[in-house]
């Protein structure tokens, strides 16, 4: 296996290739990541290994530009960050983070990890054997090809909006894994994702020869795959009227031991996939079962009382039409694209936005706020089980950037952990019981040598039934308890004054 190092820690670097070497791989080191670019252009390698942060060209747009080249698609990277937020967004599958203080061992461990995980994948062959558009022809077209010259490799397909990939792994014409991987680092897997994929009518793909050792997830025959996908395809656009819309969300009416009495597992999970993630869209990428199924399911379930729908056909219930029930406008996302290139934080693909809680209580508060936008995405950990920290949840800003909102106690205890956070820190969030000023100086001094100079903390404080609170200062806020238009105009303001 060929290992590129790219690091400008010397020492660090030193010590990892001597373990890689070791253990017989064959290992070039590069300080930046133009030279490693020169490098992986002109000796693919198997893996990268580097830190978030290298010199002149970053990890993230190194392996943007060396996955988007046919020839170093198939390389794997393994990632040195300072922490779990430093890790990108929309990580590959193929890829794995090492956390600081990044031992030896630790490294190593990780290296057999993603090359056995970078293998699923197939290898990383010279030249793509067939590359094209789907306007040309079809994945089951494809497909169908491959099957009738008993072809063995990986189909890896990107769709227009280069928002959306998957791969197809094929083993002597015989489908037998297909997965799309999602932003939250989970991915769809098996037949429904290949089924989704066969729905997919733009995009590029390629066809990577190669065999990829591991047992079949996959074990139906190719021609009942595509049949049964077509149908499903056909069924979805026949019905799509009928069926709930993406951005819809949903809430559960009926009562748990109603829902205990349900025979079948899937509708089970699909309920308490509602209780998490609650938009459609969401809701059918975490369920096992097909997109299809699980759209028929839910309308179901609908019909029956069990759910209700609480944002129908692309309407709020404030008459919010889909696409303006978003925190950022396309200006806005912009100006923190450029940010970040500009600036280019420690977080790499990640900006960060604190979120400092003094109240329980206005954390939820803030936090179901967030989530009646259209444009944030509620962490489903912290939606299963709230605490006071953790991620929130991300804005996603395109290109694999986002926006990470981070709760954090405001006790003075804590403040050691602003500092394993605070790279990549656009301005910071405090959530308080009361305006007090003693303790928004405490924090705003805290935060001072963290922050960019552009930076601004705010502070949000709750609204008393029948009381006009105090405000303490221009950075203090009240959190309106309405829901719906005013209070998504209120977070818009919000988050304008943090923007650089």
């Amino acid at each position: 296996m060929r290992t590129l190092i790219a690091d400008d820690d010397h020492a660090r670097a030193k010590g990892i290739a001597e373990a890689c070497i070791a253990r017989g791989l064959v290992v070039e080191n590069a300080s930046h990541g133009a030279a490693a670019l020169e490098l992986a252009l002109e000796h693919v390698p198997d893996m990268v290994i580097c830190p978030i942060e290298l010199p002149i060209i970053d990890a993230i747009r190194l392996a943007e530009i060396l996955r988007g080249n046919p020839r170093t698609r198939g390389v794997g990277f393994v990632f040195l960050v300072e922490d779990e937020f430093d890790a990108p967004i929309a990580m590959d599958p193929r890829d794995v983070t090492v956390l600081s203080p990044w031992l030896v061992e630790d490294v190593l461990h990780h290296v057999d990890a993603a090359l056995e995980r970078n293998t699923r994948f197939g290898s990383s062959p010279s030249d793509s054997e067939i590359s094209g558009k789907l306007t040309q022809i079809s994945l089951a077209d494809l497909l169908q090809i491959f099957q009738m010259n008993r072809k063995t490799g990986a189909l890896r397909v990107v769709h227009t909006s280069g928002k959306r990939s998957g791969a197809v792994l094929v083993r002597g014409g015989q489908v037998i894994d297909a997965t799309i991987p999602l932003a939250d680092g989970t991915a769809i897997t098996r037949e429904k994702a290949l089924y989704r994929m066969l729905t997919w009518r733009d995009g590029r793909f390629e066809f990577m020869p190669g065999d990829s050792p591991g047992a079949p997830r996959i074990q139906a025959p190719t021609r009942t795959l595509l049949l049964e996908g077509m149908r499903q395809k056909d069924e979805l656009e026949r019905n799509r009227g009928d069926l709930p819309a993406g951005i819809s969300r949903l809430r559960v009416l009926a009562k748990p031991e109603e829902i205990a009495a349900i025979s079948h597992a899937g509708v089970r999970e699909m309920i308490g996939a509602v209780g998490t993630y609650q938009r459609v869209s969401e809701i059918v990428d975490h369920c096992r079962l097909p997109d299809y199924q699980v759209l028929c399911a839910l309308s179901d379930l609908l019909g029956r009382g069990i759910l209700t729908v609480e944002r129908p056909s692309g309407l709020s219930e404030d008459g919010l039409a889909e696409g303006e029930g978003k925190i950022f406008s396309e200006l806005e996302v912009r100006r923190l694209r450029e940010w970040s290139s500009a600036v280019r934080p420690r977080g790499g693909s990640v900006i960060k936005v604190p979120v400092l809680c003094g109240d329980r209580a206005l954390l939820e508060d803030f936090r179901a706020a967030l989530a009646e936008s259209d444009d944030f995405s509620p962490d489903p950990r912290m939606a299963r089980e709230p605490r006071p920290a953790g991620n929130l949840g991300h804005f996603p800003l395109g290109d694999g950037l986002s926006l990470r909102l981070i709760a954090l106690p405001a006790e003075a205890s804590y403040a050691p952990l602003l500092e394993v956070i605070g790279y990549g820190m656009l301005g910071a969030i405090v959530l308080s019981a009361r305006a007090c000023e003693e303790d928004r100086r405490r924090i705003e001094s805290e935060l001072s040598g963290l922050m960019p100079p552009s930076g601004a903390v705010l502070h949000l404080v709750r609204e008393e039934a029948g009381e006009e609170p105090e405000l303490a200062a221009p950075s203090v806020s009240v959190l309106p308890r309405a829901t719906g238009r005013e209070r998504l105009e209120f977070l818009r303001g919000l988050f304008a004054r943090l923007l650089p």
